[in-house]
């Protein structure tokens, strides 16, 4: 199976599902590989100069190879270029990763994220949930997550529907509007959803927070009742089904401005600089089209 067109490095920079692939580098990219779950086995490598990736598939199905390797959601971020009429259009290159079978990995990634550095904490934590079914820490977020973690997986495994799930886990401590929204995205490509971390944020400026309980009190993350000010009512009125989209871009723009980087990120994305240009244009003409 050959892929043409899609960056896996800037597209896995912000996958929750990262926890479960494993990366090698080689020469002119990287080869990845789903190590453990329903998809083990899946290896792609991928060359960053040609943006082609081939894949080694064997008894996947066709719709989990679409969702998991960013085929299904593609069209949605070519569409952000259309509307902008971008010329040379980074977002043409990146996709969501997401898959439902993944979804108690993506729960655990979510949780496991917060006030901590995503790629040196938070995979190798997921990692040791799932293997040890323990996470051996003295930091509070994985002592946390020990205690919720047999919440987590009853949630996550008896949900009837995606927001049943959500607003379930956030009744969890620790779960709130920003981690569902994250879910929503990132388990079942749910784009009009967002997380509104500090990148989005500024892009949005708004301050005013939904509460987690008006949300588990009317049953649902977007409703008529919230604040005009709430900036997730803003972003999904704003931008749609293109939400999770422009969201996720900014996010990885976000990524490749830090002046810290890790071993993995170093070998997701060769050479930041070449791309900062091409997101920065792109992200003045979210604002000048959106008007944000």
């Amino acid at each position: 199976m050959i892929i043409k067109g899609v960056h896996y490095g800037l597209t896995l920079l912000y996958s929750y599902i990262l926890p479960v692939i494993n990366l090698d580098e080689c020469a002119g990219g990287f080869i990845f590989s789903i190590e453990y779950g329903e998809l083990k086995g899946l290896e792609c490598r991928f060359n960053e100069s040609t943006l082609e990736t081939t894949c080694r598939v064997s008894h996947q199905s066709v719709s989990s190879l679409d969702r998991i390797l960013g085929l299904e959601k593609h069209w949605l971020f070519r569409e952000v270029c259309s509307r902008l009429n971008i010329e040379k259009c980074i977002a043409n290159q990146v996709t969501l990763v997401y898959e439902p079978l993944y979804k108690k990995i993506v729960a655990y990634s979510i949780y496991l994220s917060r006030n901590t550095d995503y790629y040196v904490n938070t995979l190798k934590w997921v990692r040791e949930a799932v293997l040890k079914k323990y996470i051996d820490s003295q930091s509070y977020i994985p002592r946390e997550f020990n205690a919720v973690r047999d919440q987590i997986d009853n949630v996550v495994t008896n949900g009837k529907t995606p927001l049943e799930e959500v607003l379930g886990l956030m009744k969890i401590p620790g779960f709130g509007v920003k981690s569902a929204n994250a879910y929503l995205l990132h388990v079942y490509g749910l784009t009009e959803y967002a997380p509104i971390d500090r990148h989005y944020a500024k892009l949005l400026g708004k301050i005013t927070l939904i509460s987690k309980s008006a949300c588990l009190r009317n049953g649902r993350l977007y409703c008529k009742q919230c604040s005009i000010n709430c900036p997730y009512r803003h972003a999904q009125s704003r931008f749609g089904v293109l939400n999770g989209v422009i969201q996720s871009l900014i996010y990885v723009y976000g990524r490749l401005k830090n002046p810290r980087k890790t071993s993995i990120e170093e070998i997701l994305v060769g050479s930041r600089e070449y791309y900062i240009d091409e997101f920065e244009e792109l992200i003045t003409k979210v604002k000048n089209v959106y008007q944000v």
